[in-house]
């Protein structure tokens, strides 16, 4: 259990002690009455009795008040309904007052002699009794439902109701404090109340504040641990029993001595008030302002600790910022020299992968390749002779119906269920068919080796435009995919000495990220041409073109605007260092939403790499 929940208990359990008081004194009242016993009725035989409607209210409203703060429902409802009980005897009462006819409210209930107590009539009511318990039994209804379906401002009102009835007691016990012997100082028939019954009312007051809890007002103000709540908890007991015992004092000192010494006493007794209170706000000041001064002294103390802490991080950081900025440059360097690098490395490592299953797929190919290209031309030339000896057995049909007739009819209904005319008819183009699918299955094989040009280790003097159209026959089948249109346009070039198997790679990465720009029904161009002392190609598209915010992005390593798992931004990267390898350039030019076009420009004779990284890509691709 928490402390609110031990707090909210301890409360209740004051409450229901409160009820449990009020109840019994009501029950003494009734006892009275019926005993005929003065010191039950209003704990004096001088005192005014507790009228017997006034007992029976307080004994409904602290059995009421410790049913509510309990868990058990019926409980609750009965104490809800007595409440309201009280209360329409509260407001019958002060109807009584108000309109001065007699609706024989205090006799509903109990029967008691006639007479009166001085100038009051026995067992009525009295007027401020009945406006107490009007504040009571709201205060208890209040509380009579559930606490989860209890209305949000109910125990502010119960707070309420229980500090107006316990003030209203405290009134009229004070009073007979303070005059013993004058509890009828009325001049009138209106009927003062008793001092039980003031009693009960403070006690149902406590009770009704301590069953709304410390979470509402009035505990409210007086729980918690907040400075507050904590001051007042010091001094309101004192300012209480300092301001009650003075005005007692003084009440005492004027209706006791004479006119003089009356005089003297109360300027004494002011005189001691002014002292009393004087410490008390000595107390409130010393407490407060010694609180104040500690956290003045602590703040101090801590400001000064604190700005000692900052220059002394400040000056480390300073120190750190300056390390860091260094380490910064260098890392920026050795990131350059590391992108570059690596670049190379996937480069030449790809180049090499490419060159493996290249030459694994060739191999794997014009093996059977050759055997069923072989087998072909044999069977070609076998099925003509079969061919020519059908012929010369259909020549015979006739003679062998005459003379094997049932062999005959067997052979007509293979012949029949086989299709022999057709299959005649069109074995030739089957064949040619075959012949034509296996040729372009050997120029694969042979487009695909000149793109590697895996027997060119060394610079070569080429014609670029083979490798152009050898590169956009393989990137075909990705474009019929995309339906996208792949064209050519080539110009009469010089020869360029290159590593003809990188300008290739340069090429198909151009024209693979060509066609993955393009919506379908595009259309990608490669044109070559030549320029002064060099040779230029040219890939265009029609397709979405480039954001103005990447383009300074794109040659960078890992740069990519393909989805996860379909780039990995080397592509353009490495065609960017070959092309600087050969001495040449790669720029492009886009207009957002409608074409990209990329140019390569390489001189016809580059200068050469030196021996050492010949040697050094010659390792790579052996090691890779």
């Amino acid at each position: 259990m928490g402390t609110t929940d031990q707090s909210t208990a301890l409360w209740r359990r004051l409450a229901r002690v409160y009820g449990g008081a009020v109840a019994a004194m009501g029950a003494a009242a009734l006892a009275g009455w019926v005993a005929d016993q003065p010191v039950l009725l209003g704990l004096r035989a001088s005192y005014i009795p507790m009228a017997p409607n006034t007992a029976l209210a307080f004994l409904t409203l602290g059995l009421g008040l410790c049913a509510v703060v309990g868990s058990h429902p019926a409980a609750r409802t009965l104490g809800g309904l007595g409440a309201a009980m009280v209360l329409l005897i509260g407001v019958l009462r002060l109807i009584e007052f108000a309109t001065r006819t007699d609706l024989a409210v205090d006799r509903w209930f109990f029967h008691v002699r006639t007479g009166t107590f001085g100038l009051a009539p026995l067992g009525k009511m009295s007027l401020p009794t009945a406006g107490a318990f009007l504040a009571a039994s709201t205060g208890v209804a209040s509380l009579a439902a559930p606490p989860t379906a209890r209305w949000r401002p109910a125990g502010d009102l119960a707070g309420g109701c229980g500090l107006i009835a316990g003030v209203t007691g405290l009134v009229f016990a004070l009073g007979y404090l303070f005059s013993p012997n004058a509890a009828l100082l009325y001049g009138s028939q209106a009927i003062p109340m008793a001092l039980n019954t003031a009693l009960c009312l403070v006690g149902l007051g406590s009770g009704l504040v301590s069953a709304a809890g410390p979470g509402v007002f009035p505990l409210l103000r007086l729980c918690g641990p907040s400075i507050h709540a904590r001051l007042l908890r010091s001094f309101l007991p004192l300012v209480v029993v300092t301001v009650g015992l003075v005005a007692w004092l003084t009440h005492v000192v004027t209706s006791t001595a004479g006119a003089s010494t009356a005089a003297v006493s109360a300027a004494a007794l002011a005189t001691a008030a002014i002292l009393a209170f004087g410490v008390i706000c000595e107390r409130i000041a010393g407490r407060i302002g010694g609180q104040l001064e500690r956290t003045e002294a602590a703040l101090e103390c801590a400001n000064d600790l604190l700005e000692l802490m900052v220059e002394e991080r400040t000056h480390e950081l300073t120190q750190a910022l300056n390390e860091i900025r260094a380490s910064h440059e260098s890392l920026q360097a050795a990131h350059r020299d590391l992108k570059q690098t690596q670049s190379r490395m996937l480069q030449q490592a790809k180049m090499a992968s490419l060159g493996q299953t290249a030459a694994g797929v060739a191999h794997e190919i014009n093996n059977p390749l050759a055997y069923v290209t072989n087998n072909l031309v044999v069977l070609r030339r076998e099925v003509t002779g079969l061919h020519d000896i059908l012929r010369l057995y259909q020549r015979a049909e006739s003679t062998l119906a005459e003379y094997q007739r049932e062999l005959h009819t067997q052979i007509c209904d293979l012949a029949e269920a086989v299709d022999l005319p057709y299959v005649l008819e069109n074995l030739d183009s089957l064949l040619e068919r075959s012949r034509g699918g296996l040729m372009r299955i050997q120029k694969i094989v042979e487009g695909l080796r000149d793109f590697a040009h895996l027997d060119e280790a060394e610079f070569q003097e080429v014609d670029l435009n083979a490798g152009v159209i050898t590169t956009v026959n393989l990137m075909r089948c990705q474009a019929d995919r995309q339906h996208v249109t792949l064209e050519t346009e080539l110009a009469i070039l010089p020869r360029v000495t290159c590593f003809p198997a990188k300008l290739n790679l340069v090429i198909q990465s151009l024209v693979s990220n060509a066609i993955d720009a393009c919506p379908p029904g595009g259309r990608v161009v490669v044109s070559t041409h030549a320029v002064g002392d060099g040779v230029a190609i040219e890939v265009a598209d029609t397709g979405h073109g480039i954001d103005p915010s990447i383009r300074d992005h794109v040659f960078e390593p890992f740069f990519t605007t393909k989805p996860i798992g379909q780039g990995t931004g080397l592509g353009l990267t490495m065609s960017y260092g070959i092309v600087k390898d050969h001495g040449g350039q790669i720029t492009f030019a886009s207009e957002p939403g409608r074409c990209t076009r990329f140019t390569v420009y390489l001189p016809t004779i580059p200068s050469c790499p030196t021996h050492a990284e010949r040697n050094g890509l010659q390792e790579m691709e052996a090691s890779a």
